[in-house]
């Protein structure tokens, strides 16, 4: 072999040793073609109520910048915008849903009545509060929550949509938990399968205010209890970085806490800003902490949801750098986000719809209220939260849940009204106060019980017991004749004493008590949930006794009435205590005569249109009405009578009588502040204008036509409907009026003006 000199060799060496150093440098470069490694993120929506719709700019901001999700959890209102992030919707369409969301019809009572039924809306009404309770195991028992939340759990349904036929949550197109409180256990619930729908709501049931959900055999209520900000179960389901956003509102006024109401609230907060103070300090340098300062927004405040959005947005861009590290070039981000992005909703074909899970209800009736969905319709989800909606209208039932089953071609729709568990007897309590300037008050408490759904076709045992100014006993049986319940039949008996006080030219002279004993049949018809038509036949006594007064006064005995009644009644108005829109027409005719031992031989004709418009946050209220005897001579019980806060502010209650009369006033009311706005509570100035006649009066006095100028402080409030007015009629008489609650009787068709 022939060896290679040493400089050769030296020269290969080095060559070898340069392509050596070559491969490993190039090893040591990243391939072009590799994909870039990233922590996975999980994002963390703590709870707030209202205030949890800052969130939606956190999640506009994150989308701007390019920051991709993992996983989510939340609680309260965090699980509402988190679970329908992770559901794929994108945030500006979450923005837009949740802006375009009717809140005093969500969460207050804005619509309520226009879908109540005609018979429930005219009967049993209360003003001083909304507590249906019921008769229980020989005690009184109430719901489970104060406020509604069928509405709530439609606009959840409707948000996301399919994701509801998705059991695991792991396999929304982002995985998603919902924090609750077992109120059992006392114990964290942390929900991953089931219905989305279901698990978010649970997340937000306030307790007192929502009705829990019942999972599994636990009571789920809000997660705010255990768990208001949960990260350790976002670390626990994916992510290596939490970006975790908290609503930050400034602490309470020493002053402020001045009640007990005021100190249960706060000791509510502490406790929820205790957990969630343990949770952030759990954060490190590589997690994101958004804290949203929320100002004076609280937690109920869910008019202000559209000054919220930029408030989460504002506190995320002050993060901005922080969350650049976790940034995607635009492309790998797109390509995540087509991951995400559900598809449009469009029709569901029905091939079945089901009623289920009725104990007391007649399913017929319920589904004699579908109007959109039936089998072999296609329709929307929105189309069938218009139905279940009017279901749950009828008062029967604590909430109307649905489910739908099957390929979307021939899905089965299962509607499942959950009757409420505390009837079918109920029973309602209401006071009513009146005074005057000159000291005299009167005063009512009343209670009514209604026992419902007596037999299939959903009769109705109605009593009530009304103690004070006026006794008022009475027991009457709604009875449907038809499965639609489009027309009934309702006898009745009542026994009623007022105290009533008689005027001469303006001048009290006497005191009356006023008793009625009366046995009734009606037969009916309601149209709609708007109008109801009735004719009847009543029979009974009627007995005035002098209590004061000069003995030359009459006095009569007792004697027999019977009447044959007509009557219509069409109301459209949004509530019954100093209503802002809608209308009401009542009229009835009454001929009495001597068929069935009757004393009295009369007729008469009464009626009553008022009219309420609503004008740029202010209301305008007309009013028309009058009454006239047509024949005979009319009794003292059905004598007509003006003067009154509610008839004719600046007259004394009932100092006008006589056997005719027509009224006409319009009433502005300018609104001075909003009490609690999402259920239409306010504070109103107004002025009333007003002009009427009483003819025949019994004091034989004329005065013409009366002309009258009124001003007034009311409102509806928590406590119930006031005013308090001054008032004045040019026949030189000055009032100071004040009433609350329910209003005391002032003679005439007048009284349905609260």
């Amino acid at each position: 072999m022939r060896c290679l000199p040493f400089p050769a060799i030296a020269t290969a060496l080095l060559v070898m040793l340069g392509l050596l150093a070559l491969a490993g440098a190039a090893a040591a470069q990243p391939s072009a073609a590799a994909p870039v490694e990233r922590p996975r993120i999980g994002l963390v929506l703590g709870g707030g109520g209202a205030k949890g719709a800052a969130h939606i700019g956190v999640l506009q901001v994150l989308e701007e910048l390019r920051v991709p999700v993992d996983c989510v959890a939340g609680t309260s209102m965090g699980a509402l915008v988190g679970g329908t992030f992770a559901a794929g919707m994108p945030a500006d369409e979450i923005e837009k849903s949740v802006l375009a969301i009717n809140w005093s019809r969500t969460v207050g009572s804005e619509g309520e009545r226009d879908r109540t039924p005609i018979n429930r809306k005219l009967a049993g009404l209360t003003y001083t509060n909304n507590l249906d309770l019921g008769i229980k195991d020989g005690g009184l028992k109430a719901p489970a929550g104060l406020l509604k939340t069928q509405d709530i759990e439609d606009v959840i349904r409707n948000l996301v949509s399919d994701a509801r036929l998705t059991r695991d949550f792991d396999d929304l197109p982002i995985p998603f938990r919902a924090v609750a409180t077992d109120m059992l256990g006392g114990e964290m619930v942390v929900l991953g399968k089931g219905d989305l729908s279901v698990a978010m709501r649970a997340s937000m049931a306030v307790p007192g205010a929502f009705s829990p959900v019942v999972v599994g055999g636990k009571v789920l209520s809000d997660g705010g209890m255990m768990r208001n900000l949960p990260v350790d179960i976002a670390r626990g389901l994916c992510a290596d970085v939490v970006i975790a956003v908290w609503l930050q509102s400034p602490p309470p006024e020493a002053s402020a806490l001045n009640s007990a109401v005021a100190l249960a609230g706060r000791s509510l907060e502490v406790m929820i800003e205790a957990n969630q103070k343990a949770q952030i300090a759990t954060l490190t340098d590589r997690d994101v902490q958004i804290v949203v300062p929320m100002g004076d927004i609280g937690s109920a405040a869910f008019e202000r949801v559209p000054e919220a959005i930029p408030l989460g947005r504002a506190a995320a861009e002050a993060s901005r750098e922080q969350l650049r590290r976790y940034a995607l070039p635009e492309e790998a981000y797109q390509a995540w986000r087509r991951t995400l992005t559900r598809a449009a909703d469009g029709t569901i074909r029905l091939a079945e719809v089901r009623i289920s899970g009725l104990e007391r209800v007649n399913p017929e009736f319920v589904r004699d209220q579908l109007r959109n969905v039936a089998a072999g319709r296609a329709v929307t989800t929105a189309q069938i939260t218009e139905d279940t909606s009017r279901i749950f209208a009828l008062g029967d039932f604590e909430r109307v849940e649905y489910r739908l089953t099957g390929p979307r071609e021939a899905q089965v729709l299962d509607i499942r009204p959950v009757e409420k568990s505390w009837g079918p007897d109920f029973v309602r309590f209401d006071l009513g106060l009146a005074a005057n300037g000159d000291g005299s008050l009167q005063a009512i408490l009343r209670a009514d019980h209604n026992r419902t759904w007596v037999n299939a076709r959903g009769a109705e045992w109605h009593n009530t017991l009304q103690i004070g100014q006026a006794l008022f006993v009475q027991t009457e049986l709604y009875q449907p004749l038809d499965v639609r319940q489009r027309f009934f039949i309702e006898p009745s008996a009542n026994f009623e004493r007022n105290l009533e006080d008689i005027y001469l030219d303006g001048d009290r002279v006497a005191r009356y008590f006023v008793q009625e004993t009366f046995g009734a049949i009606d037969l009916g018809m309601n149209i709609g949930t708007r109008a109801q038509l009735r004719a009847g036949l009543r029979s009974g006594w009627i007995t005035v006794d002098r209590d004061t007064g000069s003995p030359t006064l009459p006095e009569s005995d007792t004697e027999r009435d019977s009447s044959a009644r007509l009557r219509l009644v069409y109301d459209t108005r949004d509530a019954v205590a100093l209503p802002t829109r809608g209308a009401l027409l009542n009229a009835r005719y009454v001929h009495a005569s001597e068929w069935a031992g009757g004393e009295q031989d009369y007729d008469l004709l009464e009626g009553l249109l008022v009219k309420a418009f609503p004008w740029r946050g202010d209301s305008l209220t007309l009013i028309l009405g009058g009454g006239k005897e047509l024949a005979g001579e009319l009794p003292a019980t059905e004598e007509f009578q003006l003067g009154g806060i509610r008839t004719f502010p600046g007259l004394q209650r009932g100092e006008l009588r006589g056997s005719s009369y027509w009224i006409a006033a319009s009433n502005y009311g300018w609104k001075l502040a909003d009490i609690q706005s999402l259920f239409g509570q306010a504070l109103y100035a107004g002025l009333r204008l007003q002009a009427g006649r009483m003819g025949e009066r019994i004091d034989e006095v004329d005065d013409g036509t009366l002309y009258g100028i009124a001003t007034s402080l009311g409102g509806r409030t928590p406590i119930g409907p006031f005013v308090l007015s001054l008032g004045y009629v040019d026949n030189d008489s000055w009032q100071l009026q004040f009433a609350l609650g329910r209003p005391i009787s002032e003679g005439s068709l007048l009284d349905e003006i609260r």
